[in-house]
Protein backbone atom coordinates (compact mmCIF):
# COMPACT_ATOMS: atom_id res chain seq x y z
CA UNK A 1 0.00 0.00 0.00
CA UNK A 2 2.40 2.49 1.10
CA UNK A 3 4.46 2.23 -2.81
CA UNK A 4 1.65 3.40 -4.62
CA UNK A 5 0.32 6.26 -6.33
CA UNK A 6 -2.87 6.37 -3.89
CA UNK A 7 -1.02 6.49 -1.05
CA UNK A 8 1.63 9.09 -2.65
CA UNK A 9 -1.18 11.50 -3.23
CA UNK A 10 -2.48 11.38 0.40
CA UNK A 11 0.73 11.61 1.40
CA UNK A 12 1.74 14.79 -0.53
CA UNK A 13 -2.01 16.45 0.50
CA UNK A 14 -0.98 15.90 4.04
CA UNK A 15 2.24 17.38 3.40
CA UNK A 16 0.31 20.40 1.68
CA UNK A 17 -2.09 20.94 4.81
CA UNK A 18 0.74 20.68 7.00
CA UNK A 19 2.42 23.58 5.14
CA UNK A 20 -0.80 25.83 5.14
CA UNK A 21 -0.83 24.96 8.96
CA UNK A 22 2.08 26.31 9.43
CA UNK A 23 2.04 28.92 7.55
CA UNK A 24 -1.65 30.20 7.79
CA UNK A 25 -2.48 28.73 11.19
CA UNK A 26 -5.91 27.12 11.46
CA UNK A 27 -8.09 30.65 11.34
CA UNK A 28 -8.57 30.29 7.88
CA UNK A 29 -8.38 26.63 5.89
CA UNK A 30 -7.81 25.66 2.74
CA UNK A 31 -11.24 24.44 1.80
CA UNK A 32 -12.59 28.33 2.49
CA UNK A 33 -9.66 29.80 0.41
CA UNK A 34 -10.71 27.12 -2.13
CA UNK A 35 -14.49 28.42 -1.86
CA UNK A 36 -13.71 32.30 -1.94
CA UNK A 37 -11.41 32.11 -4.79
CA UNK A 38 -13.57 30.09 -6.51
CA UNK A 39 -16.68 32.40 -6.16
CA UNK A 40 -14.49 35.36 -6.73
CA UNK A 41 -13.64 34.07 -10.51
CA UNK A 42 -17.28 32.67 -10.45
CA UNK A 43 -19.81 34.76 -9.10
CA UNK A 44 -23.30 33.41 -9.16
CA UNK A 45 -22.91 29.97 -9.23
CA UNK A 46 -24.78 27.27 -7.23
CA UNK A 47 -23.15 25.39 -4.36
CA UNK A 48 -23.07 22.15 -6.39
CA UNK A 49 -21.50 23.35 -9.23
CA UNK A 50 -19.07 25.21 -6.92
CA UNK A 51 -18.06 22.16 -5.13
CA UNK A 52 -17.61 20.14 -8.39
CA UNK A 53 -14.93 23.11 -9.75
CA UNK A 54 -13.00 23.53 -6.69
CA UNK A 55 -12.26 20.20 -6.02
CA UNK A 56 -14.39 19.85 -2.99
CA UNK A 57 -16.91 17.07 -2.12
CA UNK A 58 -20.51 18.34 -2.60
CA UNK A 59 -21.15 16.68 0.74
CA UNK A 60 -18.57 18.98 2.73
CA UNK A 61 -19.06 22.28 0.75
CA UNK A 62 -22.11 23.10 3.06
CA UNK A 63 -20.95 23.36 6.17
CA UNK A 64 -18.24 25.32 4.61
CA UNK A 65 -20.02 27.98 2.97
CA UNK A 66 -22.53 27.93 6.41
CA UNK A 67 -19.27 29.24 8.41
CA UNK A 68 -18.31 31.70 5.52
CA UNK A 69 -21.56 32.90 5.68
CA UNK A 70 -22.11 33.69 9.21
CA UNK A 71 -18.43 35.10 8.84
CA UNK A 72 -20.37 37.61 6.88
CA UNK A 73 -18.18 36.67 4.02
CA UNK A 74 -20.35 34.79 1.41
CA UNK A 75 -24.09 36.07 0.40
CA UNK A 76 -26.84 33.80 -0.72
CA UNK A 77 -29.73 34.61 -2.86
CA UNK A 78 -32.33 33.47 -4.53
CA UNK A 79 -32.05 33.04 -8.48
CA UNK A 80 -34.88 35.25 -9.52
CA UNK A 81 -35.38 32.71 -12.55
CA UNK A 82 -35.47 29.62 -10.90
CA UNK A 83 -36.77 30.10 -7.02
CA UNK A 84 -35.25 26.46 -6.11
CA UNK A 85 -31.84 27.26 -6.67
CA UNK A 86 -29.63 29.64 -4.62
CA UNK A 87 -26.63 32.32 -5.93
CA UNK A 88 -23.55 32.40 -4.08
CA UNK A 89 -21.64 35.83 -4.35
CA UNK A 90 -18.95 37.46 -2.06
CA UNK A 91 -18.91 40.12 0.57
CA UNK A 92 -16.37 42.98 -0.20
CA UNK A 93 -14.81 42.12 3.07
CA UNK A 94 -13.59 38.64 1.14
CA UNK A 95 -11.84 40.47 -1.56
CA UNK A 96 -9.36 42.00 1.59
CA UNK A 97 -8.82 38.55 3.10
CA UNK A 98 -7.97 37.18 -0.69
CA UNK A 99 -5.78 39.85 -1.30
CA UNK A 100 -3.97 39.70 2.14
CA UNK A 101 -3.42 35.51 1.68
CA UNK A 102 -2.43 35.25 -1.97
CA UNK A 103 1.62 36.00 -1.09
CA UNK A 104 1.08 33.34 1.64
CA UNK A 105 -0.72 30.81 -0.65
CA UNK A 106 1.87 31.52 -2.94
CA UNK A 107 5.11 30.27 -0.76
CA UNK A 108 3.19 27.56 0.53
CA UNK A 109 3.12 26.39 -3.26
CA UNK A 110 6.60 27.31 -3.97
CA UNK A 111 7.83 25.50 -0.53
CA UNK A 112 5.75 22.35 -1.16
CA UNK A 113 7.06 22.14 -4.82
CA UNK A 114 10.27 22.74 -3.31
CA UNK A 115 12.17 19.28 -4.39
CA UNK A 116 11.21 19.38 -8.09
CA UNK A 117 13.02 21.06 -10.69
CA UNK A 118 10.70 23.30 -12.97
CA UNK A 119 10.14 20.67 -15.89
CA UNK A 120 9.23 18.19 -12.72
CA UNK A 121 6.57 20.84 -11.32
CA UNK A 122 5.38 20.77 -14.53
CA UNK A 123 5.20 17.00 -15.47
CA UNK A 124 3.70 16.39 -12.07
CA UNK A 125 1.44 19.36 -12.00
CA UNK A 126 0.06 17.83 -15.57
CA UNK A 127 -0.15 14.28 -14.40
CA UNK A 128 -2.53 15.47 -11.38
CA UNK A 129 -4.46 17.19 -13.27
CA UNK A 130 -5.10 14.41 -15.51
CA UNK A 131 -5.90 12.14 -12.71
CA UNK A 132 -8.35 14.82 -11.04
CA UNK A 133 -10.08 15.69 -14.62
CA UNK A 134 -8.65 19.33 -13.39
CA UNK A 135 -7.74 20.41 -17.24
CA UNK A 136 -11.67 20.69 -18.04
CA UNK A 137 -12.05 23.26 -15.02
CA UNK A 138 -10.14 25.92 -16.85
CA UNK A 139 -12.90 27.26 -19.23
CA UNK A 140 -14.65 27.95 -16.14
CA UNK A 141 -11.80 30.53 -15.09
CA UNK A 142 -12.04 32.33 -18.34
CA UNK A 143 -15.60 32.89 -18.63
CA UNK A 144 -15.42 36.07 -15.99
CA UNK A 145 -15.36 39.63 -16.88
CA UNK A 146 -11.60 40.41 -17.44
CA UNK A 147 -11.78 44.10 -16.46
CA UNK A 148 -13.71 42.93 -13.01
CA UNK A 149 -11.00 41.04 -11.59
CA UNK A 150 -8.30 42.04 -9.48
CA UNK A 151 -4.81 40.62 -11.08
CA UNK A 152 -3.88 40.06 -7.20
CA UNK A 153 -5.79 37.31 -7.05
CA UNK A 154 -5.06 34.72 -9.33
CA UNK A 155 -7.85 31.71 -10.21
CA UNK A 156 -7.06 28.30 -8.51
CA UNK A 157 -5.40 26.74 -11.20
CA UNK A 158 -2.17 29.12 -10.20
CA UNK A 159 -1.94 26.66 -7.72
CA UNK A 160 0.13 23.55 -7.60
CA UNK A 161 -1.68 21.87 -4.54
CA UNK A 162 -5.33 22.56 -6.26
CA UNK A 163 -4.48 19.79 -9.25
CA UNK A 164 -3.54 17.77 -6.25
CA UNK A 165 -6.55 18.01 -4.43
CA UNK A 166 -8.55 17.17 -7.03
CA UNK A 167 -6.17 14.08 -8.01
CA UNK A 168 -7.02 13.27 -4.17
CA UNK A 169 -10.38 13.98 -4.71
CA UNK A 170 -11.01 11.52 -7.68
CA UNK A 171 -9.16 8.71 -5.56
CA UNK A 172 -11.25 9.08 -2.27
CA UNK A 173 -14.36 8.40 -4.99
CA UNK A 174 -12.63 4.90 -6.99
CA UNK A 175 -11.60 3.89 -3.58
CA UNK A 176 -15.54 4.44 -2.15
CA UNK A 177 -16.91 2.91 -5.81
CA UNK A 178 -14.71 -0.34 -5.53
CA UNK A 179 -14.78 -0.47 -1.30
CA UNK A 180 -17.83 1.71 -0.21
CA UNK A 181 -17.70 3.80 2.49
CA UNK A 182 -17.58 1.75 5.46
CA UNK A 183 -13.30 1.93 5.15
CA UNK A 184 -11.16 5.14 4.03
CA UNK A 185 -8.33 4.82 2.23
CA UNK A 186 -6.37 6.50 5.03
CA UNK A 187 -8.08 4.43 7.17
CA UNK A 188 -6.54 1.50 4.96
CA UNK A 189 -3.25 2.98 5.08
CA UNK A 190 -3.25 1.76 8.91
CA UNK A 191 -4.34 -1.27 8.66
CA UNK A 192 -2.16 -2.27 6.15
CA UNK A 193 0.99 -1.04 8.28
CA UNK A 194 -0.44 -2.79 11.29
CA UNK A 195 -0.90 -5.67 9.32
CA UNK A 196 2.52 -6.01 8.16
CA UNK A 197 3.92 -5.35 11.33
CA UNK A 198 1.88 -6.51 14.26
CA UNK A 199 2.35 -5.01 17.58
CA UNK A 200 3.31 -1.59 16.31
CA UNK A 201 2.52 1.62 18.45
CA UNK A 202 0.66 4.62 17.19
CA UNK A 203 3.36 6.77 16.83
CA UNK A 204 6.00 4.70 14.70
CA UNK A 205 2.70 3.35 12.48
CA UNK A 206 1.95 7.50 12.01
CA UNK A 207 4.91 8.03 11.49
CA UNK A 208 6.00 4.77 8.67
CA UNK A 209 2.39 6.20 6.95
CA UNK A 210 3.28 9.66 6.91
CA UNK A 211 0.04 11.05 9.03
CA UNK A 212 -0.34 12.92 11.52
CA UNK A 213 -0.28 11.64 14.90
CA UNK A 214 -3.22 13.23 16.10
CA UNK A 215 -5.20 12.29 12.80
CA UNK A 216 -3.68 8.73 13.66
CA UNK A 217 -5.12 8.18 17.09
CA UNK A 218 -8.47 9.39 15.51
CA UNK A 219 -8.33 6.64 13.18
CA UNK A 220 -7.15 3.85 15.95
CA UNK A 221 -10.25 5.05 17.98
CA UNK A 222 -12.04 4.65 15.35
CA UNK A 223 -10.82 1.54 14.12
CA UNK A 224 -11.43 -0.11 17.39
CA UNK A 225 -14.79 0.86 17.34
CA UNK A 226 -15.60 -0.42 14.70
CA UNK A 227 -13.64 -4.04 15.63
CA UNK A 228 -11.24 -4.24 12.81
CA UNK A 229 -8.56 -2.88 15.07
CA UNK A 230 -7.07 -3.82 19.14
CA UNK A 231 -5.18 -1.29 20.58
CA UNK A 232 -4.06 -2.65 24.25
CA UNK A 233 -1.32 -1.21 26.58
CA UNK A 234 2.61 -1.87 26.81
CA UNK A 235 3.08 -4.06 29.24
CA UNK A 236 6.41 -2.51 29.69
CA UNK A 237 5.00 1.03 29.34
CA UNK A 238 1.72 1.87 29.97
CA UNK A 239 1.90 5.36 27.67
CA UNK A 240 2.04 2.91 24.63
CA UNK A 241 -0.61 1.24 22.87
CA UNK A 242 0.32 -1.43 21.10
CA UNK A 243 -1.74 -2.19 17.88
CA UNK A 244 -3.12 -5.10 16.46
CA UNK A 245 -5.84 -6.53 13.32
CA UNK A 246 -9.09 -8.40 14.69
CA UNK A 247 -9.73 -11.73 13.47
CA UNK A 248 -12.30 -9.36 11.88
CA UNK A 249 -10.39 -6.35 10.68
CA UNK A 250 -7.30 -9.60 9.14
CA UNK A 251 -10.64 -10.65 6.83
CA UNK A 252 -11.57 -7.34 5.82
CA UNK A 253 -7.93 -6.40 5.31
CA UNK A 254 -7.50 -9.17 2.86
CA UNK A 255 -10.64 -8.60 1.05
CA UNK A 256 -9.57 -5.04 0.47
CA UNK A 257 -5.93 -6.31 -0.34
CA UNK A 258 -7.27 -7.69 -3.16
CA UNK A 259 -8.67 -4.78 -4.91
CA UNK A 260 -5.54 -2.86 -4.88
CA UNK A 261 -4.24 -3.54 -7.89
CA UNK A 262 -7.57 -2.59 -9.92
CA UNK A 263 -7.96 0.57 -7.48
CA UNK A 264 -4.50 2.04 -8.55
CA UNK A 265 -5.15 1.31 -12.03
CA UNK A 266 -8.63 2.89 -12.49
CA UNK A 267 -6.60 5.94 -10.61
CA UNK A 268 -3.96 5.84 -13.60
CA UNK A 269 -5.94 4.77 -16.16
CA UNK A 270 -5.85 8.53 -18.33
CA UNK A 271 -2.10 8.60 -17.63
CA UNK A 272 0.22 6.97 -20.31
CA UNK A 273 1.47 4.03 -19.41
CA UNK A 274 5.36 4.96 -19.60
CA UNK A 275 4.27 8.40 -17.48
CA UNK A 276 2.79 6.49 -14.11
CA UNK A 277 6.36 5.26 -12.98
CA UNK A 278 7.43 9.38 -13.26
CA UNK A 279 4.10 10.49 -12.03
CA UNK A 280 4.90 8.48 -8.87
CA UNK A 281 8.50 9.69 -8.50
CA UNK A 282 7.72 12.81 -8.37
CA UNK A 283 4.86 13.01 -6.37
CA UNK A 284 6.70 10.87 -3.45
CA UNK A 285 9.06 13.43 -3.34
CA UNK A 286 6.46 16.06 -3.09
CA UNK A 287 5.06 13.93 -0.38
CA UNK A 288 8.74 14.04 1.47
CA UNK A 289 8.69 10.00 1.45
CA UNK A 290 11.73 8.60 2.96
CA UNK A 291 12.62 5.11 2.89
CA UNK A 292 11.43 3.61 5.94
CA UNK A 293 7.93 5.03 4.92
CA UNK A 294 8.00 3.31 1.62
CA UNK A 295 9.29 0.05 2.25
Amino acid sequence: MLDTPGFALGAADQKSSALWRSTIGNSFTQPQFLTLTGLYHSPGVGHYDLADRIGIDRATIGPILKRLMEQGLVERTKDSNDSRRAILSLHPDALKILEDMVPMVQQISLELMSPLSRSEQAAVVLSWATLGQGLALKPAYHRVRENSLSPSIPPLAHYPWFFLRLACRQYRQIWRDFCGDSLSAAQFVLMDIVARQPGIDIRSSALKGSIEESNAVRTVMRLVRTRLMRDPRDPLDARRSLLSLTPFGQQQYQEINQKLDVIQEALCQDLPSLAVEEFLRLTQLVARLTDHSVD
